[in-house]
């Protein structure tokens, strides 16, 4: 099944913190109710702020609210049922306290918004849209896209380059909420390095921070890049914490820490497109409490249940440790790609995602680059096929905006590479597919037993097929993972030798057998 993505023209791009006409509000919409008041009190980020929410067919749950400025409080929240809804504030505030608002969902979502993503319940390794698409996640990550354009409320970088990824078919953007700086490319190394940032999430500075006190320039403009990634039927994967990016952050079970994560549940939680990640490099984290205390506590205050992880705790996920928290396993692998994925899978049914198996170089080689760490395009297009087969999914990085260093305008060759890869498997029933040995004589296999078959060869070669249980010869169909070139393969049948074309060389190559055709 394939996913439609509809590119919104950046005209059409408006904040979710705009006022929408009250019957207009559309299925899993992120919509703002302000409740004003004469004066703010003198710690208005402190003031309790909540409301109960009650919906169609008995919906009921409760929503931390967020100051937002100009003595103006909000309550974001998303319609999950066509029909009235209506909220009833609670404050510490007398001017917000028992404050009604009602709207109407229309019951339409918006074009490409499927509603939440979930984990299927009958095919537990996989993600389905609340609708019932198949989502086939294919990550890019680019850590400081909020670091664009914090002076335009266009977005008039943001918007063109995630106009270019959907594109090229990404669908999921891996970010930080806040990072400060790299190690290996230190303070403004070049006019496209983010690294200090313009702009802080608290008052006061990234060594000096007033924790009790938000910056909202900065989070209003966070809102309207969580907006344009929405609009585009973009996964937001957001790191809540960061641990070797220099961040000074709230102390571990602070009153200003639980403000912070507080207030990410109030501001983004109503994002259908949003997933949690406790921390990007987490085993940085010796506190393995306060990690599944964070975990715990988005479990009792996110009414969605937005989908939680941890980036990389390997040891704790080994132990068991996420089991019955995080919705998926996310971490970074850059060896013994596929095997390392079924191994996850085998621990626990659930997704998994190698965040980090691979970095592109720039275009002039292996000495373009700002990490240390690069591979040739193909090298890092091999890997990810490899995350792939094992039944997995995968995020991309070029070198130059994975990090601090953000040139947008650049296209690399891994960008097509990866827009190959998952019109491949979209062409397939993948999501019942699994990881089976035996299959091939060379390269690895993918495969519902009898019915369907993907194999595929790091280097193309002949290659003898084992395919117990199909008695007659089936239709077989080679791909090209770099040109995205098709072959007719013929019909194949058990114990049949295959040869790639050799008009395509050595390189990788993937066979698609489908039984019936």
């Amino acid at each position: 099944m394939h996913i439609l993505h509809v590119v919104i023209p950046a005209l059409l791009l408006f904040s979710a913190t705009f006022a929408m006409a009250a019957d207009a509000v559309p299925l899993w919409h992120p919509h703002d109710l302000p409740f004003t008041t004469a004066a703010a009190p003198q710690e208005p980020f402190k003031a309790a702020f909540s409301a109960d929410v009650t919906g169609p067919g008995g919906a009921k749950f409760s929503l931390p609210g967020f100051y937002d400025g100009d003595n103006t409080w909000k309550i974001r929240v998303s319609p999950t049922a066509e029909g009235e809804w209506t909220v009833v504030t609670h404050s510490s505030v007398s001017d917000l306290d028992r404050k009604r608002s009602t709207f109407t969902c229309s019951g339409k979502p918006l074009p490409g918004i499927h509603g939440p993503l979930k984990v299927d319940p009958q095919l537990p390794h996989q993600f389905v849209y609340e609708d019932g698409t198949r989502y086939f996640s294919s990550g890019y990550e680019c850590d400081w896209l909020w670091a664009l354009d914090v002076n335009d409320p266009e977005l008039k970088t943001i918007n063109p380059f995630l106009d270019k990824l959907v594109g090229f078919g990404f669908n999921s953007i891996i970010l930080n909420t806040y990072a400060h700086d790299t190690s290996w490319k230190k303070g403004k190394t070049e006019a496209e390095d983010y690294g200090p940032p313009p702009i802080y999430p608290w008052e006061g500075s990234n060594e000096q921070p007033d924790f009790s006190r938000f910056n909202l320039a900065f989070w209003k403009h966070y809102d309207r890049v969580m907006d344009s990634m929405y609009r585009r039927g973009m996964w937001a994967h957001v790191f809540l914490r960061v641990y070797n990016k220099q961040v000074k952050w709230p102390a571990n079970g602070s009153a200003e820490d639980e403000q912070y994560y507080r207030w990410m549940v109030a501001r983004y939680a109503a994002y259908p497109n949003i997933t949690w990640d406790v921390a990007k490099e987490a085993q940085y984290e010796k506190d393995l409490g306060y990690k599944v205390g964070r975990l715990e506590y988005f479990r009792k205050t996110d009414p969605y249940r937005r989908l939680l992880t941890v980036h990389d705790d390997r040891a704790m996920y080994d132990k068991g440790s996420y089991d019955g928290l995080a919705d998926y396993r996310s971490d970074q692998q850059h060896k013994d790609f596929r095997n390392s994925v079924i191994a996850h899978r085998k621990q626990r049914a659930w997704p998994v995602i190698n965040t980090e198996f691979g970095y592109e170089h720039g275009p002039k080689g292996p000495t373009d680059k700002t990490y240390n760490h690069v591979q040739s395009p193909e090298e890092v297009a091999r890997r990810g096929w490899q995350v792939y087969m094992g039944g997995g999914f995968g995020a991309y990085y070029y070198t130059y905006t994975a990090w601090d260093v953000l040139r947008t305008q650049e296209t690399p060759p891994g960008y097509a590479y990866f827009k190959n890869l998952r019109t491949f498997f979209e062409g397939t029933s993948y999501w019942r597919m699994e990881p089976v040995e035996g299959v091939a004589s060379a390269g690895v296999c993918l495969a519902e037993t009898g019915k369907e078959y993907i194999v595929f060869l790091d280097a193309a070669a002949p290659t003898k097929l084992t395919l117990p249980g199909v008695t007659k010869a089936i239709k077989g169909e080679w791909y090209n993972p770099f040109t995205g070139q098709r072959q007719d393969a013929g019909k194949v049948s058990d114990a049949s030798e295959v040869t790639p074309p050799a008009e395509w060389g050595g390189g990788p190559v993937a066979l698609h057998l489908v039984v019936g055709l």
